[in-house]
């Protein structure tokens, strides 16, 4: 009997447990498929999408992948119709569009008396068991104790490989992409890093683990990354930290467009200079370097990703909800429960009390004292000084963008918004 397993956020057969309980009820045809309803929603057909197809063509090198380029319903009332399988099996989707594209898939097959499996995995703990908490630290306690570790090594699958269905060479070849450093076959690479050093590293702008892209398509099992970087509880509470976002996401639904704290849900967002900000043209050079960024390369440090939520949300007065669509547009890792809930944080309205607000002069002096990563991606200012670059308020730069805010007087406008004390962020 034919099984039908849809890969999507799981691109790897390693400890790939839905993979795993396809194999046992069936021949598989495994297939990935391309949306262009979620290419056009994210403006994806760029380094994004590039990263993908390196995934699939990795994929591929191991299992007889077939690759669709359409719409997700049309595609499998395709394949229903012609292989008449006996279940579809793929792994569970928790985020909002989901859900959603997963619901409708299997609404099709049901319909068309087809049945669907769905396999919980990508998670370390079932994140759905976890009740009674609001903080990270309440959550991270229990988190713990439903750790679920063990991983499923070599099993054997029975592929089919039917030679009219597309392999990923014949779905994309008419797609428009980018390849950039972010290399679906560099993933095993980021595993060498040293996780001993992991608090200390991830300071630096340059010593990120880079792992997230990997994490976010699966490409490498998660159990297995946890096992490595074991050693550093910083870095296993960076792993929780996600999962406490999609804890918090399957307690409170509404919170992609509706902030978790009720006292801050009527905040009136003043969205300055948004565009300015869009464009890499606020005038610091630390916030344009990290717009160039990510707008190039679909990548930039964690830190950094909070410094720029942080400008937009208290420097700007952005909406929090125009932040996070803009990381939506370009993030290579981009995961909307992850985002929503980082975009929250930052903006003081989800779950923690505590105004914080990153002085953009010290951060880029703490993240950048010889200005190397600002004059790598503002090379126009090569030249210049980096106590200019630091601190564009006492020192104008010449030739540059002017502040489009002081950040020294929009600290007051801050306690004045949320009508409480705050704790700068250094």
């Amino acid at each position: 009997m034919t099984i039908i397993f849809w890969f999507k956020r799981d691109l790897r057969v390693y400890d790939n447990r839905a993979l795993y309980a396809a194999s046992k009820l069936g021949e598989v045809l495994p297939i990935f498929i391309i949306d262009t309803d979620i290419l056009d929603k994210f403006e994806a057909y760029d380094l994004r999408l590039g990263f993908i197809i390196t995934a699939l063509q990795k994929l591929s090198e191991e299992i007889p992948l077939k690759v669709y380029v359409g719409k997700t319903l049309e595609i499998f009332d395709y394949l229903i119709e012609k292989y008449k399988p006996k279940a579809i099996v793929t792994a569970e989707a928790f985020t909002w569009s989901g859900e959603e594209r997963l619901k409708k898939v299997e609404t099709l097959a049901i319909n068309k008396k087809v049945r669907f499996v769905k396999i919980f995995d990508n998670f370390l703990a079932d994140f759905r068991k976890i009740k009674n908490f609001w903080s990270f630290s309440s959550f991270y306690k229990k988190w713990k104790e439903k750790l679920d570790l063990e991983i499923i090594g070599k099993f054997n699958v029975k592929f089919l490989n039917p030679k009219e269905e597309p392999t990923w060479q014949e779905a994309t070849k008419k797609l428009k992409y980018e390849i950039n450093k972010f290399n679906a076959y560099d993933a095993e690479k980021f595993l060498k890093y040293d996780f001993s050093k992991y608090r200390k590293l991830r300071k630096f702008l340059n010593g990120s683990t880079r792992l997230s892209p990997y994490i976010r398509f699966g490409i490498l099992s998660i159990r297995h990354i946890y096992n490595l970087g074991k050693i550093s509880e910083k870095f296993v509470k960076e792993l929780a930290w996600r999962e406490y976002w999609y804890a918090l996401k399957n307690l409170y639904p509404y919170m992609n467009n509706l902030e978790l704290r009720e006292d801050r849900r009527n905040i009136k967002w003043d969205n300055l200079c948004l565009d300015a900000f869009y464009n890499g043209e606020t005038g610091y050079p630390i916030i344009d370097a990290a717009i160039r960024q990510l707008k190039s390369e679909k990548w930039i440090h964690n830190r950094l990703r909070m410094l720029l939520a942080s400008f937009f949300t208290k420097d700007l007065g952005g909406d929090w909800r125009l932040g996070e669509k803009f990381f939506s547009k370009h993030l290579i890792d981009y995961d909307e429960v992850v985002n929503v809930g980082n975009w929250q944080w930052v903006a003081s309205v989800g779950t923690d009390y505590a105004i914080r607000i990153f002085n953009p002069v010290k951060q880029s002096k703490e993240l950048d004292p010889k200005c190397e990563y600002i004059k790598t991606y503002i090379p126009e200012l090569k030249d210049v000084p980096c106590i200019y670059l630091h601190d564009p308020i006492t020192y104008r730069i010449p030739g540059y963008f002017p502040p489009i805010v002081n950040y020294k007087e929009t600290r007051q406008k801050v306690k004045t918004l949320f009508g409480l004390s705050y704790k700068e962020k250094t």
